[in-house]
Order: structure tokens, then C-alpha cells, then sequence
């Protein structure tokens, strides 16, 4: 069986750098080449396939050096045209995905699940040389398909409506607050939701928020990482250059080759520690099933607004819980989010956004227009900031979703491992019109639904009288 290894990229002006840790290296072990766009790296039993966007090249200048007491292989691959930005290198299960599999926008995509099938006992444990390299591609790239299970009522739910029968059986775990899930269609439930979601609300809470809002207003004012100044790392909008580009008073060219490779792996270690893309975090990246997702213009929208109920439900829990998740951290995500609570998905930016500030004036310990209008705008800077930072905030809320749940991972299953893999697949342009789009949305108090205005009215004459 062949097995990823763990690695980490990085990139200077004229090198990708790519550092492969594997146990108990041998000198005399594993052999890489290149291929265009293509890296490949087999040391038995671990085989590494990235396919980049930008060329590479294969002119001598290509180099392995590896360190036996950590078992850290570096490997410099040459740019095709030096200086040129190679992107989208954190994004890793596109690294990872078949060549064959990239397609344009304009294309159909079809779902391609991808598994690695155990290699040929025979042969030398050592490198290629012993080793057909057509034959490894092929069995290291071989893919095999799953059978869908679908509910025998039609209901489907979850990302792109690709999932059933997940909750079967389990309705007692209380998994979502939708009673039925396996019975209930998306139209009941929406009602379901609204319905649920007028009874919960309780205009004394939110009267006594209003009123005493100490605590509240720390949480406002809380800086969390998405508006710290490490966010630019990391961010697809900045409009400074890129790590590996030079600077205008000294071009590349004469720029050590040493200086430049250790600015590039000290921004990219920066880079990683503010992504908080771990050991943990790379196992569960690369775990990820290789696949595309058939969708049309409606399927990609709804896609999109359901990225902002998941980031509205994250963003909330970390202001409010200044960083430091609670308990109730998993709790909270899946209460505020109407696609963890209901599986209910939307169709525009602004019904999405209404229906998040709903439910968190009628679930968390908070309740409060101004903490939800924060919260609103952390969204957007999300979203500016690009896959990158989206993708982090994913990774995290699939960790705290499972929090205090047995099954919670159906959960995960049902929507946030596809987002992880759909949103590295997404152009960044993407994300930057939803977040202009987004940012556009003006909501009033009257929009929700509830006399908010007059209950803070009657609030703030009950606290004079006082």
C-alpha cells in the first residue's frame, strides 16, 4: 500500500522547495523527476504525486538532499520561467489531485474517488531502478468508485445535495434539530426551521443582553486572527508581492541564492503556524477524498451561500468565546448554522445572512444585533482573505463539530469535508465577489422579522426607570 508522506512547500525566485519528512531514511533510497507541471518522489512504501499550476523544469539545476537523524528530504525543484509566483501551494488536496482530473470551468465535472491499491511484493525495497515507472503511475494513480447510497424516499441533503440515509436510525442522537431528516424535504424544512426559530426566540433575553452587555462588548472588541496583521500571510487579495518576488531596490538576480531560499522558508513557516495547518490538520488534508463535484450555476450559488452560514456560525463562536473554545464550542456551531441544525441550504447572499442573524439572536448564550452585525463582517473578511483562511476556519469547525456529539462525523461527512475539498477547487476571484457581495448586504433590525427596535426601546427606558 502506498502511503502520502507528509510534506511542506515553499518557493524562491528560481526553486519550488519541497520537503518530504520520512522516517528512517536511507541515502541510497528514493528517486523523483519531473514532468512539466508534474512532481513525483517514490521511496517504498511512500509515493508523492503534486501537480502544480506552473511549469517546471528538469536542467540540472534539480536537487535532493536529505538529513538522516531527522529523515527530512529536500528537494529544489527548478521554475520553468524564474521568478515565476507558483500558486495555490497550501491548497493540498489540488496538489495531490490526478493530473487527468483538472479540467477548465466550462467543462462537466464528474465525482472521481481516488485510492492508492497495494503495490508488488516483489522487487528491491531500494528505489525506481528495479521498478517500471509507467506500471507504479498506474498503480499508484488507480482509482476506484463507491456506490451511492440513496434514500429510498429521494430526500437528499448535505453539499450539492449528494448525501442520504446518513442520519437513518439515528434520529434519537439528536444530530440536527430537524425531527425527520430522512423524510423531510427542503421545503418543509425551511418551515420546520422558521417555525422552530419563532419559538425560540425570547424577547426578555434579548431585552436583558441589551441592557447588560459587559460581556458582550469584550467580545466586539475582541481582535480575533482574521483581523490580526498576520492575516495578510496568507491573504489571495494583498496586493504585495508575493514571497519569492524581489523587492524593487534589490532584483532577484542579485539576491543570494541562500538568502532568498531562507525568506522563503521563514514566510512559509509563518505562514503555517498562522494557518495552524498541523500534523493533525495535514493528516485530515490528505485524507481527503480526491473528487469533483457535477455542478451547475444554481448548484455553485447555494454552495457559496452555505459557505457563509458556516463561517457566520464559526466566526460567532470564536469572538464570543475570545479564541478559547468552550465546551459548548460544538454546540454553539451547530445551532447557529441552519445547515448543521436543518440541512437547509439557500439561494442568495442576503437570505443567508438574514437567517444566520436569526438564529443567533435565538439560540447562544448571546443575543445581541450588534455582536451579529460583527460577526457579519468577520465573514466578509474571511471571505477577502481567500482559500487560505477559509480553508482554516473549516478545518477548525469540522474539529469543534464533533465536540461533545457521537456522530458527529456524519456531520463533517455530510458537509465540511466537501466543502474542504470543493473550496481548494474554487478560483480565488470566487470568494472575492462573494465577499463584495456580501459586504453590500444592508440589514435592518425590522429584517429579521421581530420588533428588535422596540424591545431595545423598551430596554433602554426600563434601565432609566432603574
Amino acid at each position: 500500500m502506498f502511503i502520502t508522506p507528509h510534506f511542506e512547500l515553499s518557493q524562491s525566485h528560481e526553486f519550488v522547495i519541497v520537503r518530504i519528512r520520512i522516517p528512517q531514511l536511507r541515502g541510497e533510497d528514493g528517486e523523483f523527476y519531473i514532468d512539466g507541471c508534474e512532481f513525483k518522489f517514490f521511496l517504498r512504501p511512500y509515493f508523492l504525486r503534486l501537480t502544480f499550476k506552473q511549469r517546471l523544469v528538469e536542467d540540472g539545476r534539480e536537487h535532493a538532499k536529505h538529513d538522516v537523524p531527522t529523515g527530512l528530504m529536500t528537494v529544489q525543484l527548478p521554475k520553468e520561467v524564474p521568478g515565476e509566483h507558483f500558486v495555490d501551494l497550501n491548497m493540498l488536496s489540488e496538489l495531490l489531485r490526478k493530473p487527468g482530473a483538472r479540467g477548465g470551468e466550462t467543462r462537466p465535472l464528474i465525482e472521481v474517488m481516488s485510492s492508492a491499491v497495494a503495490s508488488d511484493d516483489e522487487g528491491s525495497e531500494g528505489g525506481m531502478s528495479d521498478i517500471d515507472s509507467d506500471e507504479l503511475a498506474h498503480d499508484a494513480e488507480a482509482e476506484q468508485s463507491l456506490p451511492e447510497l440513496r434514500c429510498e424516499t429521494g430526500v437528499t441533503y448535505g453539499f450539492n445535495d449528494e448525501h442520504s440515509r446518513l442520519f437513518a436510525g439515528l434520529e434519537d442522537e439528536q444530530l440536527v434539530m430537524l425531527p425527520q431528516p430522512e423524510l423531510t424535504d427542503p421545503s418543509t424544512r425551511r418551515a420546520l426551521r422558521l417555525q422552530a426559530e419563532a419559538t425560540a426566540f425570547d424577547a426578555d433575553h434579548y431585552m436583558a443582553d441589551f441592557m447588560m452587555d459587559d460581556e458582550i462588548q469584550v467580545a466586539i472588541s475582541y481582535i480575533p486572527w482574521w483581523n490580526q496583521p498576520e492575516s495578510t500571510a496568507v491573504s489571495e487579495t494583498d496586493l504585495s508581492p508575493p514571497p519569492c518576488a524581489p523587492s524593487a531596490s534589490q532584483p532577484a538576480a542579485t539576491l543570494p541564492e541562500a538568502s532568498q531560499q531562507a525568506a522563503s522558508a521563514a514566510a512559509s513557516a509563518s505562514c503555517r503556524a498562522w494557518c495552524g495547518i498541523g500534523t493533525e490538520e495535514q493528516d485530515y488534508l490528505l485524507q481527503l477524498p480526491k473528487k469533483e463535484f457535477l455542478m451547475d450555476a444554481a448548484q455553485r450559488r447555494r454552495a457559496l451561500c452555505g459557505l457563509i452560514d458556516l463561517l457566520f456560525a464559526y466566526c460567532y463562536e470564536v469572538r464570543t468565546a475570545l479564541g478559547d473554545h468552550s465546551v459548548e464550542a460544538g454546540w454553539n456551531l451547530r445551532s447557529i448554522s441552519s445547515l448543521l441544525s436543518y440541512l437547509d441550504c439557500f439561494e442568495a447572499v442576503a437570505e443567508v445572512a438574514v437567517a444566520s442573524v436569526h438564529r443567533s439572536l435565538c439560540y447562544p448564550l448571546f443575543r445581541h444585533w450588534d455582536l451579529a452585525m460583527t460577526v457579519l463582517a468577520d465573514v466578509t473578511r474571511l471571505l477577502q482573505l481567500g482559500r487560505p483562511a477559509v480553508l482554516k476556519a473549516l478545518v477548525e469547525t469540522r474539529h469543534l463539530v464533533q465536540r461533545g456529539l457521537d456522530y458527529g462525523y456524519l456531520l463533517n461527512r455530510c458537509w465540511l469535508d466537501d466543502y474542504c475539498v470543493w473550496l481548494q477547487q474554487q478560483p480565488p476571484r470566487r470568494l472575492a465577489r462573494l465577499a463584495t457581495t456580501l459586504s453590500a448586504v444592508r440589514l435592518e433590525r425590522g429584517d429579521v422579522g421581530w420588533p428588535l427596535a422596540a424591545y431595545e426601546e423598551l430596554a433602554a427606558t426600563a434601565e432609566d426607570e432603574l
